[in-house]
């Protein structure tokens, strides 16, 4: 597991697997709360392409922490792009 650096949320663990599948993503957590995967690639100024993890479901994301995550997602792609291709072997 390799932490994100690219940028950093408060209070929200940032992650990527060091053996994962494509498309490009990182995890994101508030632990005991909620985990989200984040599909960097595929975010827009406007969208956050995002899944919950299946035992969350009910777990409401909060949207101020979504918000944060697209728009890191959004400025640092490059950079986690980079991130991606150097810590994650992809199965």
């Amino acid at each position: 597991m390799g932490r994100v650096d690219a940028f950093a949320v408060p209070g929200v663990e940032l992650w990527f697997n060091s053996s994962d599948h494509l498309p490009p993503h990182f995890h994101a957590s508030r632990v005991g709360e909620w985990e989200v995967r984040v599909f960097f690639l595929l975010c827009t100024d406007e969208h956050l392409e995002w899944s919950l993890k299946w035992k969350d479901r009910r777990r409401a994301v909060p949207r101020k922490a979504l918000s944060a995550l697209r728009e890191g997602a959004v400025q640092f792609r490059a950079a986690l792009l980079a991130e991606w291709e150097a810590k994650v072997e992809v199965c």
